[in-house]
Formats: structure tokens, sequence, C-alpha cells
């Protein structure tokens, strides 16, 4: 695996910002107001031709008081989360692709699964640092850890509890840029000291917030677990041969960056030399600045988030819904996005009577029995290997309740794709809108 080069990294921040530019008013950042840009970007590396097959913004969690058991709604609307899941919902069509119409796909079926072709890689690209660990950054100096506390209790978990913290001394460090990230709550807390001591390093942390809190963990903690177990999620992994494994980070210009602090939080936090995961991916920062970033003139964040998908659907949601719904339409799944585990689900469920050779493979008979979290308990490959990376390089992870027990009715099932994407995506103009001649291909 190969380098980007400079010109490349910069090239595709570039196409993903002008990709915003051309999405619709509705949804983006009032005058004040900030927000997150992410997008998930293919590359042919045969050709050296690449699409951004999803674009994500928005900046807001929904607290654990209000998450669905019906998983119609979003509970982490980051910029990263949405571009990831926009990027399954691409994995999903893809795979209907190699069962209808197989030279049109990025997969090739094999004995029951589907394996990515050789020449298909993915980049993630955000327009500044994710929120948590990596975040954590001296203002000083840029590519430096900084004088930042260690865990104790990380330090007594690998065998070293002879000091009570460790600090990663350096003379010229003062200060550093903070996350509004929270420690877990079972978890060692940040001393909150002035300056660079104010947090510890290499904690799992919650969303930022005020109010109702999430058990949303933070981007740097999500992107890691991507990094260790696959970006594809446990229900799609059971369809692949191999989980799918970014091999490229990009990090927008302009705003705090180090390349140290997003090794640490993504590969290396318990500072050991040797890093274990399957593929470690480059990291770079481009030239590219976002204009919505933070700044003093916009000091807000945003309350909407904004999903763009490969075939050109722009979807706006705003506290984990659709943005528009009335209040009759709230305990309904017609406040559903494309992204919702409901949705995605249904895009699961479908591949399997798309292709019945699936059913018998994965002894699957009456779909509309199985619940959700029964299903994703199901992909073994998965969770053994969540299970070594929490234990070995996490220590720690938030505990969510095991809620989500909805099952697709069999009245559900026999909707098809077609008609599916239009329940999803027109039932309403003002809330889902199409990118007319909507293509990013850009070949150099």
């Amino acid at each position: 695996m190969e380098a980007l080069s400079k010109e490349l990294v910069d090239k595709i921040a570039l196409e993903c910002i002008e990709l915003y530019r051309k999405v619709p008013k509705i949804g983006k950042p009032a005058a004040g107001e900030w927000n997150v840009l992410s997008s998930v970007v293919r590359l042919n590396t045969e050709t050296q031709k690449f699409d951004v097959v999803s674009l994500g913004t928005g900046s807001k969690c929904i607290g654990a008081t209000k998450m669905s058991p019906e998983g119609v709604k979003v509970h982490d609307s980051h910029a990263e989360v949405f571009a990831r899941r926009g990027f399954m919902l691409y994995i999903y069509k893809n795979l209907e692709m190699a069962i209808t119409s197989p030279e049109e796909s990025i997969f090739i079926k094999e004995n029951g699964k589907f394996r990515l072709k050789e020449n298909i890689q993915f980049i993630f690209y955000s327009s500044q640092m994710p929120c948590g660990d990596a975040s954590i950054i001296p203002k000083s100096n840029d590519n430096n850890h900084g004088n930042v506390v260690t865990s104790r209790k990380r330090e007594a978990e690998d065998g070293n509890d002879e000091e009570k913290s460790k600090i990663l001394k350096s003379d010229d460090i003062d200060d550093i840029h903070r996350t509004g990230a929270k420690c877990l709550p079972h978890n060692e807390q940040d001393p909150k000291e002035p300056g660079a001591k104010y947090h510890l390093l290499g904690q799992v942390r919650t969303k930022p917030g005020l109010g109702d809190r999430t058990l949303s963990v933070s981007c740097s903690d999500k992107i890691a677990r991507w990094i260790h177990v696959g970006i594809q999620g446990a229900l799609l992994d059971m369809l692949l041969t191999e989980p799918i494994y970014i091999k490229h980070f990009i990090f927008g210009g302009g705003v705090p960056y180090s390349k140290e602090s997003l090794t640490r939080a993504f590969l290396n936090r318990n500072g050991e030399e040797q890093i274990t995961v399957p593929v470690v991916p480059y990291i770079y920062q481009a030239t590219a600045i976002f204009y919505y970033m933070k700044s003093e003139q916009r000091a807000r964040p945003a309350h909407t988030s904004i999903l763009v998908f490969n075939f050109g659907l722009v979807e706006v949601a705003v506290h984990g819904k659709r943005i528009g719904v009335t209040k009759k339409m709230e305990r309904t799944r017609r406040i559903a996005l494309s992204i919702s585990k409901y949705y995605l689900y249904r895009r699961f469920l479908f591949l399997f009577q798309l292709d019945p050779s699936l059913k018998e493979k994965y002894a699957l008979d009456k779909l509309e029995c199985i619940p959700y979290n029964v299903m994703k308990r199901k992909s073994q490959r998965y969770y053994e290997n969540w299970h070594k990376a929490k234990e070995n390089f996490f220590k720690s992870w938030t505990v969510k309740p095991d809620m989500w027990s909805f099952c697709i009715t069999e009245n559900e099932l026999a909707v098809n794709v077609i008609e599916l994407n239009k329940m999803i995506h027109y039932t309403d103009p003002r809330r889902s809108i199409m990118i007319p001649n909507f293509d990013t291909s850009i070949v150099f």
C-alpha cells in the first residue's frame, strides 16, 4: 500500500469541499455558526480515479434518555458518523449490484460472501481533528504530544503502577487545545488543572454536550474502532470475506493539527512501540480549508446535519431525525433517516430476498422474526475482533442498553428496494433533495 501524493491529497480535500458547496442551502450553517465536514472517498488504484461516495456534516448528539428502541433516530449526528453511515448505504447498494449486475459493483460474489475488488481503496476526509483524544494537542507546537497527564488507570492495567501519574514533559508546552469530550463516568477523570495538565491522554470519552449526557463515544474513539475492526459494522461484516479498512485519513487545513496526536488516539494509546492493527493507515493534512470551520466569527455549532449519498440524495437532519417532521409523525417510522438502524436493517434483509441462496448459507428462514440486536450478534468474526480491540487497546468502553429488539415486519419486507428508496427519499421534497448531474469523479 503506497502513500498518496500531496497533489492527490489536496485534490481529494478540495473535491469534498466543492461537493458540499453544491448542496442546497437548507441545513447549512447560518451566520455565526460552524460545522464539520467529513467524507468517504473511493479510489481506483489502477486508474487513480476517485469518487466522493458519502458526505456528512454535523456536531450534535442526542442524550441517553432520547434514544430510540425502534431504531428510527440517529443518536450521533457528528459529521464523521454521518459520512460513515452514508458509506454503509453505498456498500449495500454495491452488494445489491453484485447480485443483479456484477460488472457494475465494487464487489465480487464468492461462495456466498462478497469480496472487495483489489483495485479499490477507501479514503476518509474530515475538515478538522475528531473530537476526543486526538484533539488534545499542544498549542505551542502542533507536532508534539505535550505535557499532558496519562491515565493512572491505564498505567495500572498495563502493569506499570510505580508512578501515580505520568506526564509527557516538554519545556516549551504551556497549554493545549482542549476537547469537550468527557471521560467515561466509571473511569478516572481529567485533572482540569491549569494549562497543559488539564486532560488525561488515551481515554475513551463520550461526545461533548450539556444537559442529558450522551452514550455516544467521541469520534476519536469511533475512528479508532473502525481502524481495528473495519468501518463496515457488524451486519455487513457477516456478508464480506474480510472487513473494510480505511487506508488513508486526510484532515483539513487551517485548523489545529498533530499527526502524533492522531497516531496516539488511533493506533498507540498504550505507548507500545509495536502497533497491532490489521492495516496501518496513512495520515495526512491537506491545505484546503473548509469555509464553515469553527472560528471567532463562527462560534456556535450548527444544529443541523446533512447527508449526501453517492447516488445524488441529500438528507437534512436535526435531533437525529428528518428535519420538518410534525408532532403527529414523532412516534412513527416516518421520522427515520435513510441511515437509521431501522432502514439500514431493511437494506440488509433485502439482500436475502434478492438472493435466496444467502438465506440457505446463513440458515435464515423467517427474516421477519429476527430482531435487529439478535441478528447483529450472529456476526461472530466482528465481535471476536471487537472483543480483542476492547480488551487490548481501549481498556474501557461505554455500555449501552440492549434495547434494539425491533423487527422488520412481513409487510415491510414485501416492499422492494425501489419502493423502499421512494419511501425514504421522496415523501417530502423539503427534507430530501436530489443534486442534479451529481458527478464527483476526477481523473488526473
